[in-house]
């Protein structure tokens, strides 16, 4: 009886959980960013509106990350609003055409839906894995702090064969560079943004923003890059450099 009622239970939170992440998901994402609404550009909201207008793409709301500072993501929920999240350092370092692009391919995965599919599926490994987060705060030795981290790699790999298709991330990158005057900024981008550090990548923010983005900062994290690669950057560049 005990264990109807606990499985009962079960897939009634997880109902509860995907219910909730459907309509508040993109809040969720722009807290672990600590986002903060653009204010201060309306050059960079009108060319967001622009891009918008030439996808057929409602309303997309854009912050501003001081957490997360050297990427650009992008997030959706199936009942909320979508949303850009612009690190500063892309923002102040970044050639306008550059940043440019990188929000035009944010806006195509918001588009094709994929923006609230990632969404939802990062925030659920979120939950999955925060009894991990919760148990590693507890230790001040950096060491046990790492072995930890061991725990995380299901999560990465399962995401890793979910999305690092190589022939699915090219065939994208490809959708980017038909937009007249943005692939040769897009290549520069990719580029720039895989050779910039990550920040704040042990928090649990890290873990609900890895998925949302076009390509990852670089890590220290050299076991994880080892059993984990993601679609080569170089083959990338090559590809969309042939057309």
């Amino acid at each position: 009886m005990s264990l109807t009622y606990g499985l009962g239970g079960g897939i009634l939170l997880a109902v509860i959980l995907i219910a909730l992440f459907s309509k508040w998901g993109e809040k969720l994402i722009l807290v672990f960013a600590k986002a903060r609404y653009v204010t201060d550009d309306e050059s960079l909201i009108n060319q967001v509106k622009n891009f918008c207008c030439h996808l057929s793409i409602n309303e997309v709301k854009v912050y501003w990350s001081n957490a997360f500072v050297n990427n650009v993501y992008y997030t959706d929920s199936y009942f909320g609003k979508p949303a850009l999240i612009i690190g500063r350092n892309i923002y102040s370092q970044f050639t306008r055409n550059e940043l440019n692009s990188l929000i035009y391919a944010s806006l195509l995965k918001i588009k094709s839906k994929e923006a609230k599919n990632r969404t939802l599926v990062s925030l659920i490994f979120l939950v999955l894995y925060s009894p991990v987060y919760l148990a590693r705060a507890f230790f001040n030795s950096s060491r046990t702090r790492r072995n930890f981290e061991i725990f995380f790699y299901p999560a990465f790999s399962i995401k890793t064969l979910m999305y690092e298709n190589e022939k699915a991330v090219i065939a994208f990158d490809q959708e980017v560079g038909k937009m007249q005057g943005l692939r040769k900024d897009y290549i520069a981008a990719l580029f720039k943004v895989s050779h910039l550090p990550s920040f704040n990548e042990k928090t649990i923010g890290a873990l609900a923003l890895a998925e949302l983005s076009h390509t990852k900062n670089s890590t220290e994290e050299v076991l994880g890059n080892l059993l984990f690669k993601t679609v080569d950057i170089k083959a990338r560049m090559k590809a969309l450099s042939a057309n």
